[in-house]
């Protein structure tokens, strides 16, 4: 495994550059599939999900002991995110490509597919099983109001075409989005209009999440910013790491557990970070999800996990 692939494929989403394939190839089942470049990892009920390079989708009904991957994926390209709600599921990547399963990752079907346009979709976001949002590059929005029967294809601003990586609902129904060049994007009306946010920091943030009141901005070089007053105000937070940050997970209201580059994972707390240095593989992780006391770790070498020491 190339240790460099994770970084590669974050730089062509940053750049906006994807890979043509053959249009809508299913994925090909592959013996080693939970050894390969892994993306975004879910929980689908009792069952976990994840997705990665080449249409792969895989399934553990067993807390992530044994996988199983899906056949009859649709496209064959990468899928950078999958979520869900209740047993449907939806995953989305480059070629503007959105999958769905209504029945917890079983079988997938194409909701949408635009090779042509060369823009990966990056993350998503569903209030229920009707409504939600897609994100990608070049400024691009998606949004369904049936379950992804029908698209919505926009822009979230005519001038701004900076690609938008990450998306959030606040308690209160506000929409958050972390993009590219210091800009935030902060809908009060269900998405119907953005306001877009010039951050302190000019670079790259992968990744939006809410702690209680607070909005927690992560990404590039291993840069956080904390705002209080949604989004009016930031406070950057100084890491020791210079490794990029790309996702995280909730413990309880207060707590996150940020990971990314070269083995970075990191506890995030009252505006404050600890590194955890144990177990340190060195591998790149694009995502995470906490099951219990454990941590399953996803990125360039596949699924890993480790016992949460916190």
């Amino acid at each position: 495994m190339n240790k460099f692939k994770l970084n590669v494929v974050v730089l062509v989403l940053m750049t906006g550059m994807c890979f043509q394939s053959v249009a809508q190839q299913p994925a090909e089942v592959m013996p080693l599939a939970d050894e390969s470049l892994i993306l975004s990892v879910t929980q689908v009920g009792d069952a976990i999900i994840m997705v990665g390079e080449r249409g792969h989708v895989l399934k553990s009904e067993d807390q992530g002991q044994t996988w199983r991957q899906i056949a009859g994926v649709p496209v064959n390209i990468a899928l950078t995110k999958v979520v869900a709600v209740n047993d449907q599921v939806w995953a989305v990547g480059h070629d503007a490509a959105i999958i769905h399963s209504a029945d917890a990752g079983e079988t997938w079907e194409l909701q949408f597919y635009d090779a042509d346009r060369e823009v990966p979709l990056l993350s998503a976001y569903f209030t229920d099983e009707n409504e939600g949002f897609v994100i990608g590059a070049y400024g691009t929005i998606l949004t369904t109001t049936d379950g992804g029967q029908n698209w919505d294809d926009g822009l979230i601003d005519e001038e701004l075409d900076y690609h938008l990586n990450d998306m959030t609902r606040a308690a209160d129904d506000n929409l958050y989005i972390a993009a590219e060049a210091g800009y935030f994007f902060k809908s009060t009306d269900n998405g119907e209009s953005w306001e877009a946010i010039e951050l302190p920091y000019m670079g790259s943030m992968f990744g939006v999440e809410m702690l209680d009141q607070s909005i927690v901005l992560f990404g590039l070089r291993g840069n956080l910013l904390i705002s209080e007053d949604q989004g009016l105000s930031w406070e950057e937070l100084e890491s020791d790491i210079p490794n990029n940050l790309f996702g995280s997970t909730p413990l309880g209201q207060d707590k996150l557990l940020l990971v990314g580059a070269n083995g970075a994972r990191l506890i995030y707390q009252n505006k404050s970070l600890e590194s955890l240095s144990d177990a340190d593989s060195g591998d790149d992780y694009a995502d995470v999800l906490v099951i219990g006391n454990e941590v399953m770790l996803v990125g360039e070498a596949g699924v890993s996990k480790q016992t949460m020491s916190q």
